[in-house]
């Protein structure tokens, strides 16, 4: 099966971008609410998303590429049955990455004690299009949902993160603030002052703990 444009005005520049703007709403609101730790965290170029309900999926920002793979529990897919078989139609080096980093955050252990990775779809990308093996409507439903809010423009991501986190002013402030500062020097250090913590509005210790981590990931420190 030929592979699939899901959306031509989204690349790996706009998807990279909708990660980071999750990652910071998440930083800031998990101060309050730790038990959240689990639904957002970066391991170098390796961007984690899981929800409550059991999917989850990573995506890998390479130089050149972005692979994406997900996971939704309770959901088979005998069309596919092996996970490489979802980048079926994609460039070499995206396979190369896909085993390499991707597919080895969604391991799982069958009935035999074999360890492989298991996913429900995928897609993978350039700085141009991304693409997949399922249709926009399969991708979706078999696990893309996870990135809703990371697809969205800024402005609706931003309301969308609000809502959820029902976050004040203060922290949807901080929250613009540091999304700009973040997408415009990517590599440069990030130090929250003073202010900026107290912006956070919690004093709970487990919840900054987790939130310095948090920032931690993606190269944003605290001022001592």
């Amino acid at each position: 099966m030929k592979p699939v444009i899901l959306n031509h005005s989204l690349n790996k520049t706009a998807l990279w971008n909708g990660c980071m703007l999750a990652s910071i709403a998440h930083a800031i609101m998990v101060a309050h609410d730790p038990e959240l730790a689990y639904e957002h965290s970066w391991d170098g170029q390796n961007y984690n998303v899981v929800d409550s309900s059991g999917g989850r999926g990573t995506v890998t920002f390479d130089d050149n590429y972005i692979v994406g793979a997900f996971r939704v529990e309770g959901v088979s897919r005998p069309d596919r049955p092996a996970a490489i078989d979802f980048f079926a139609g994609a460039p070499k080096e995206v396979l190369e990455l896909a085993k390499e980093e991707t597919l080895a955050y969604l391991l799982e252990e069958d009935e035999d004690g074999t360890v492989s990775p298991l996913i429900t779809t995928a897609f993978w990308g350039d700085r141009g299009t991304l693409s997949s093996a399922d249709s926009i409507v399969r991708f979706v439903r078999y696990g893309g949902y996870l990135l809703e809010e990371q697809f969205m423009d800024t402005e609706a991501a931003i309301e969308a993160w609000r809502e959820y986190y029902e976050m004040n002013e203060a922290q949807v402030q901080l929250l613009t603030s540091l999304y700009a500062r973040k997408i415009q020097h990517p590599e440069d250090p990030i130090a929250l002052t003073r202010r900026e913590i107290d912006m956070i509005g919690s004093d709970n210790p487990e919840g900054l703990s987790e939130s310095r981590t948090s920032f931690a990931e993606i190269g944003i420190a605290w001022e001592e």
